[in-house]
C-alpha cells in the first residue's frame, strides 16, 4: 500500500505547559534509558526559554518536539542540567529533538529543524550548534550540519556528560 503524506496537516508552534505530557512520552520513546532527563529538568527549561521550543502536531495531538535557546558558539551544555538564553548570544544551540514512533519516518524531524532555524534568522543569530547522540550525525549532516572538534577542556568535558558517541555539530546561518 503506497501512503501519500500531507505535511499540511502538521503545525509547528510553540511548546505549552500542557505538552509536557506528550513531550515527556515522546522523550521515553526516542532515546535510550541514559539520556532520559528528568520531568522536572524539561519544565525548568521550558520555564526558562520557552520562546525557544517548540512541537510539531497533527490534529491536536504532539508528534514530535524540539528545545533549545540563544547560546554562544563553542559552549556546549553538560547532560541533564538546566539552561536558559545567553546574554551576547550568536548561535541558536538545539538541545533536544525527538519524535514520536507514531510519527516516526513522516519528515518532522527536518520539519521542526527548518523552523527552528527560520526562528533563529529572525532573531539575527549567526550560527546553530548542537550535540548528536544515538548515532544520528548523518541525519544532521543532511541538515547542512558538520561536526566542531573546536572545543576547550571544559567543553569536552561537558561533551563527554553524554551517553554513547556524542558529537559537537554546528550550521553556519548566514551563508
Amino acid at each position: 500500500m503506497n501512503m501519500q503524506l500531507n505535511m499540511s496537516e502538521f503545525i509547528c508552534r510553540a511548546m505549552q505547559l500542557s505538552d509536557l505530557a506528550a513531550v515527556t512520552r515522546i522523550q521515553a520513546e526516542a532515546y535510550i534509558d541514559e539520556i532520559l532527563e528528568t520531568d522536572e529538568v524539561i519544565h525548568a527549561r521550558l520555564l526558562q526559554a520557552p520562546d525557544t521550543a517548540w512541537v510539531v502536531e497533527r490534529a491536536g495531538e504532539v508528534c514530535g518536539y524540539l528545545v533549545g535557546y540563544q547560546s554562544t558558539l563553542g559552549e556546549v551544555t553538560p547532560w541533564g542540567s538546566e539552561f536558559s538564553h545567553k546574554q551576547d548570544s550568536t548561535a541558536l544551540y538545539l538541545h533536544d529533538l525527538a519524535i514520536s514512533t507514531s510519527a516516526s519516518g513522516c519528515g518532522l524531524g527536518p520539519l521542526l529543524v527548518n523552523y527552528a532555524l527560520m526562528q533563529a534568522r529572525q532573531r539575527e543569530l549567526r550560527d546553530v550548534a548542537l550535540v548528536s547522540v544515538q548515532n544520528s550525525k548523518s541525519f544532521w549532516q543532511k541538515l547542512g550540519f558538520n561536526e566542531n572538534t573546536q572545543l576547550d577542556e571544559i567543553q569536552r568535558t561537558n561533551l563527554a556528560s553524554y551517553s554513547g558517541p556524542a558529537i559537537y555539530m554546528t550550521r553556519d546561518l548566514i551563508s
